[in-house]
Order: structure tokens, then sequence, then C-alpha cells
């Protein structure tokens, strides 16, 4: 779906190639500064022009869409977006369906169904600026998931999310990666990067962990390992199994 060959940008990531597949959510991981945000800035087409390598969604190189088709392939949530002054809630969510010609009908039943996973009715009617942090996040991740859903855009392919979990309560960072998970199994690429190392092996269903802007390892959860844990964040794990399940856990 995406593919990377040898991406760099200066001082921040690179080079870094590989392929991020429809249907399947890939969940990024690494410390602070590893290169997390410039790869997804890189995946979304907007690097700033020292950007080297080739990007490229559905085979097109992706410097070849004008910014109206971008919107219309792939939706990204940056870190700190700029939210527009003044605004209630479901005008922010109006914003994302410009690229698909406005509210429509089926734009508001995908509203419906997003609203409840994320506690979006109470938040509608209220200004931005009157909202939590995290409520705020909410409605993006909501005009974010708008923008590809393939209920109404059939030309989505790509969905990047930029620490969407930041600020949420754990109800709704689990309500978000399920969310990722079902729109991944509608047929898009999904890719997001997220802090905890739990979360990221218990959804993901391939994990990049960046270091220092390289890749230190690429696939199935089971890739991350006690080892490269202590190497990557300097951080000692020990792993606890459960119902099938890999638990890691700091060393007092």
């Amino acid at each position: 779906m995406l593919e990377l060959e040898h991406f760099i940008q200066a001082r921040r990531v690179g080079p870094v190639s590989g392929e991020f597949v429809a249907g399947r959510l890939t969940l990024l991981i690494g410390p602070n500064g590893s290169g997390k945000s410039s790869l997804l800035a890189g995946a979304a087409g907007l690097s700033d022009s020292d950007g080297k390598g080739q990007v490229r969604l559905a085979g097109q190189v992706l410097s070849g869409f004008s910014l109206h088709e971008l919107a219309r392939h792939r939706a990204m949530l940056a870190q700190q977006p700029v939210l527009p002054h003044g605004l209630r809630g479901y005008e922010l969510l109006a914003l994302s369906a410009e690229p698909l010609g406005g509210m429509s009908e089926a734009v508001c039943r995908v509203m419906a169904g997003l609203a409840g996973p994320l506690g979006l009715e109470p938040l509608y009617d209220r200004p931005l600026n009157t909202l939590s942090g995290g409520e705020q996040q909410r409605l993006l991740i909501a005009g974010t998931l708008l923008q590809v859903d393939p209920l109404i855009n059939a030309d989505g392919r790509l969905l990047l999310l930029d620490e969407p979990l930041a600020g949420l309560d754990w109800h709704h960072q689990l309500a978000t990666l399920r969310l990722l998970r079902r729109y991944a199994e509608q047929g898009l690429a999904v890719v997001a990067s997220i802090h905890d190392i739990n979360l990221a092996c218990q959804y993901g269903d391939e994990i990049w962990c960046l270091h220092r802007g390289t890749l230190a390892a690429r696939g199935a959860p089971e890739v991350i390992t006690p080892a490269l844990i202590a190497e990557v964040f300097e951080v000692k794990v020990r792993v606890l199994e459960q119902d099938g399940r890999r638990v890691m856990l700091p060393e007092e």
C-alpha cells in the first residue's frame, strides 16, 4: 500500500525502507526523538524539502499527488494540531468532510457510528476552547477517521496517527485502538505511534521500533523482546504470560 524506499529526513530519521500494508495495523514505538513523527510526516507527504528517498502510495510517488488528492487518499492526525478558533465540536468534524464534498447523510451516519466509542455526543455543541485536551483529542481522532472512512470515501487508502492516545483516559485509549483495528480490517493501511509497549504488542499486527532514527526491529509483536527494550529504551523488563498474552514489566 505505502512503500518507503531509503527514506531520509536529515538529522531526524533514516534511511528507512519498508511497507505499510493494507488491512493491517502497524504501530510505531520508540523513545522520544527516535524519528516516529518524522517518519509519519514523510508517509503523509508532509516532509520538509530535505526529505530524500521515495515514498509511494498504491504504486504512485507521493510527491505526484496534489494536496486535494492527498486529502482523499490519506488522513493524518498530527501530534500537536492547531485547532481553529471559535469552532464547536461538530464544526470541526464538518471540516474533515470537506474533501469528500461536505456534510451528507452518509457522513452523518459515520459520525454517529464514531460518537459511541469515542463519547462524542456531549462534545458536538461545545466550543473547542471549553474542552479538555482529551476531549479535543477524541474529536480530532474522529475527524481523521471520518476523512478516509470506506463508507463515504472509496479513495481512502491510508490512515496515519501521531500519538493518538496522548491525553486520553484508559477507556478511550482502548476504544481508539479497537477503532484502528476495525479500520484496518476494512482494508485501510493504518499506522500509529504510541508509547505503551504492552498495548502496542496487544493490538498491533506489526510493530516498528525506531531507535535514533533507524529501524531497530520490525515484525510481529514477538520481535519486541526484553533485550530489545534494554537496548532501545534503557529499561530492564521481565516478561509475564497470562491467558496466552505476554506482558512486560519494568524491573525495580
